[in-house]
Formats: C-alpha cells, sequence, structure tokens
C-alpha cells in the first residue's frame, strides 16, 4: 500500500491512460511532482529561464533549496539544485522514506 497517492498532471495537464481514466502517482512521485509544483507556483522557475547567467541565479537556487526543504518528506541537506548543458533545471534530494529524487523544474517552461 503507497503513503502517498495523486493524480499524474504533465504541463498542467491530467495524464490520462488508454482508457481515458486519470492515472495516479504514488510515494516518491508524488513528492517530486510536489516539489516541481511548489517551485513554479512560487515563480521561482521562471526566475532560473530567465536570469541565466546573473547573480540572480545563485539567489534563486537556494530560495529553491530552502523551499524544497521546507517539505517534511525531504531529509534536510540533501537538496541540490543543478542546470544541464541543454537549459534545463533539476532538483535532487533523498526523502526521508523514498530514497532519492530527481525532478526537472524547468520543464514546459522553456
Amino acid at each position: 500500500m503507497s503513503l502517498y497517492r495523486d493524480l499524474h498532471i504533465n504541463n498542467g495537464d491530467l495524464v490520462l491512460d488508454a482508457g481515458f481514466n486519470p492515472e495516479y502517482l504514488t510515494d516518491r512521485a508524488v513528492i517530486a511532482q510536489d516539489i516541481a509544483h511548489a517551485i513554479i507556483e512560487s515563480g521561482l522557475a521562471h526566475l532560473l529561464v530567465s536570469d541565466r547567467g546573473t547573480g540572480v541565479t545563485a539567489d534563486t537556487k537556494v530560495r529553491i533549496k530552502l523551499l524544497v526543504e521546507d517539505d517534511t518528506r525531504i531529509l534536510p541537506g540533501t537538496v541540490r539544485v543543478e542546470s544541464q548543458d541543454n537549459g534545463q533545471w533539476w532538483v535532487f534530494a533523498d526523502t526521508i522514506d523514498f530514497g532519492p529524487l530527481s525532478q526537472r523544474i524547468t520543464e514546459g517552461l522553456l
């Protein structure tokens, strides 16, 4: 049995299976989705995309780390925010109950 269960949302839309029923996420995937939504809703993901290569980026990364560490399901001190060569931003963290997770936070913003 899953501890966490939620609807799967991708790019703001509900994900449906082949029978047009909603897909669900469980446990680690729920936490990752919640983190991505919190970052996007806070406006911090847009700052990362719009202020590439400026001093604002370092501040935004710290603000994202603090936001993610506020989630009680995340192990404090394990959050990393990293950029890939293709311009995508990712959050990496360890959950208390489900191990490590990684989540792209700029999906649909570029």
